[in-house]
């Protein structure tokens, strides 16, 4: 009973963190909604009141949102929220929150199912500091929901080795997995694999079981595969190796690299050392050995992952230490389930490598299975330290152990909350919550108002959308709204009213008519004299203006007033 009670109470207490580290000022950190979090958030607000999302769809399995087609999961999941608390940040992060924190309690359990109480312990405790994991669970983003969903799906499976109908609830979860997140389209089947056949002894013996379990994961996901755009396959069409915009920059080194050996070789020599299979096949090599890279996981991190956290490892350095201790005990005790989740590791960067080097979302698939070996690494490292007979040698080293991990945790909640929340706020869009009130509060001032797409953002129009709680039904309906897409499938959005989306800087139609209205253009304040009153202007958390809102007469008066020095600096230019 006392051993019970000790380790429930741990457990409780490294739920207790987790949800400290998760929830404390969710809504306020990180400062601003991503676009993907409003269009969350917004999609959710839509279903909640109409039952269709934003595009007019009715309880759609595949959402268009901005032309990439996420998966439903996270937005069906977030309409609860929505109606509790209302459409705002707190209340779009919060189921992400809670699948983060129910994780911990499921990887305490995964883990004492794999090897005992104490990894499960430990490997629940550095799930719950993680600062990967903590950066995941504060945004609103698939792969922390498909994280939990796997890691139970998982659980559940190893659980159906002493109880077999377990079987079927890991066949319903793990499909509910590729309802979440589509970089598990391709891993999914790779893990279902290498189980089959670590496990082929337990197939045989149940194949009726396994059979059933096979089919019921291939009816829940036929829905999925029935419509024309699935997630899977717009994202690798705008994001994949060989189809996103910096394989063009490979294709062009690619025809130099030919050219220059066509200079010296035979034709044929350059097409066989300079091709697009050697090409693509080196860089996905080179992304896939690049999650492995010491520098990614506990140094500097990735620069993908500024809207969830500041520039550091994904990691704990600490950890690296019980990572290498869990390979050891692995190889030394030849443990089986050790290598299995060896294999799992090496399999879970692929999804990610045919895409990029290090996505911080695509690559949090690896998680699990890191923190699981370091769990066993740290209870490794408890085993080798209880042989030391003089019980002070021992109390100080876990002391010591103690104050090292206390101290990592407690400096990256304080760099979090703190610096990250300011000078990283721009790449979580701080500052659109702010614009577009104000946008909102002016619009029936003015005949038209111009937003310039800041830093190129063409989905801005969801923030709009968000921060005025704009009618679902008006939207989904294209009252008055204009938009485009382009080749590639993303949508713009290019007015919605009397409000305007224009490149950035903004040009305005060259229309006579329109000194006759009252106009309002909002941009980046580099696009405007520094003598021109603002209406308005939106600054970041450091007190610098991040878009200046001008009356169009005020600039047409101010160029007319300046003509003559306008001129000469056009010609000097030239």
């Amino acid at each position: 009973m006392k051993k019970f009670f000790n380790w429930k109470v741990a457990l409780l207490a490294i739920i207790i963190l987790a949800a400290v580290l998760r929830l404390w000022q969710l809504g306020n950190i990180p400062s601003g909604l991503t676009n993907d979090e409003a269009g969350v958030g917004w999609d959710a607000y839509s279903i909640l009141h109409t039952g269709k999302d934003q595009w007019n769809q009715f309880l759609p399995l595949h959402f268009m949102a901005f032309g990439d087609y996420p998966a439903p999961l996270l937005r069906y999941i977030t309409v609860p929220s929505i109606f509790i608390f209302g459409l705002n940040a707190f209340a779009t992060r919060f189921p992400s929150a809670l699948f983060g924190l129910f994780a911990v309690g499921v990887m305490f359990l995964l883990g004492r199912k794999l090897f005992n109480e104490k990894v499960g312990i430990l490997s629940a405790l550095l799930l719950a500091i993680s600062p990967w994991a903590i950066g995941l669970s504060r945004v609103t983003i698939e792969p922390n929901v498909a994280m939990c969903l796997f890691i139970l799906g998982l659980l559940l499976y190893f659980a159906a080795l002493k109880k077999i109908k377990f079987l079927y609830l890991s066949a319903l979860i793990f499909a509910l997995v590729l309802y979440t997140y589509s970089a598990y389209v391709l891993f999914l089947p790779l893990v279902a694999l290498a189980l089959l056949i670590w496990n082929h002894k337990h197939v045989r013996e149940n194949p009726k079981v396994y059979i059933i379990a096979a089919l019921l994961f291939v009816v829940i996901l036929i829905p999925n595969f029935l419509t024309k755009n699935t997630t899977a396959s717009v994202r690798f069409s705008q994001v994949g190796i060989t189809t996103n915009i910096n394989s063009i920059g490979l294709i062009n080194t690619l025809n130099d690299q030919r050219g220059a050996c066509q200079t010296s070789y035979n034709q044929i020599i350059c097409k066989i050392v300079d091709n697009k299979i050697v090409l693509f096949t080196s860089s996905f090599v080179k992304n896939y050995t690049a999650h492995f890279n010491i520098n990614f996981l506990y140094n500097n991190g990735t620069s993908t992952q500024f809207s969830i956290l500041p520039e550091r490892g994904l990691e704990y350095v600490f950890e690296l230490a019980f990572f290498i201790l869990g390979l050891v005990r692995i190889v030394r005790y030849k443990d089986r389930k050790g290598y299995l989740l060896i294999l799992l590791l090496l399999l879970s960067p692929i999804p990610d490598s045919l895409t990029g080097d290090g996505h911080y979302g695509r690559a949090s698939l690896i998680l699990p299975f890191i923190l699981l070996i370091e769990g066993l690494g740290l209870f490794s490292l408890s085993e080798i330290v209880s042989r030391i007979s003089l019980s002070y040698v021992r109390k100080a080293f876990y002391l010591l152990l103690g104050l090292v991990m206390f101290s990592a945790v407690f400096a990256f909640w304080i760099n979090y909350t703190t610096y990250f929340k300011n000078y990283y706020s721009i790449y979580s869009q701080y500052g659109y919550e702010n614009l577009m009130k104000q946008v909102y509060s002016y619009r029936n001032n003015y005949d038209r108002i111009y937003i310039s797409r800041h830093l190129n953002d063409t989905k801005q129009y969801v923030y709009y959308l968000f921060y005025s709680q704009y009618d679902p039904r008006k939207f989904q309906n294209k009252i008055d709204v204009s938009y485009s897409q382009s080749s590639d499938g993303w949508i713009s959005i290019n007015k919605i009213e009397n409000i305007y989306f224009v490149q950035n800087p903004p040009v305005i139609p060259d229309d006579s008519t329109l000194a006759k209205e009252k106009i309002l253009i909002i941009s980046n304040p580099v696009d405007f004299p520094k003598s021109v009153k603002p209406v308005f202007t939106i600054k970041d958390k450091l007190g610098n203006i991040l878009f200046k809102a001008i009356n169009l007469s005020d600039l047409i008066r101010y160029n007319l007033e300046h003509k003559e020095l306008i001129l000469k600096e056009n010609g000097q230019a030239n």
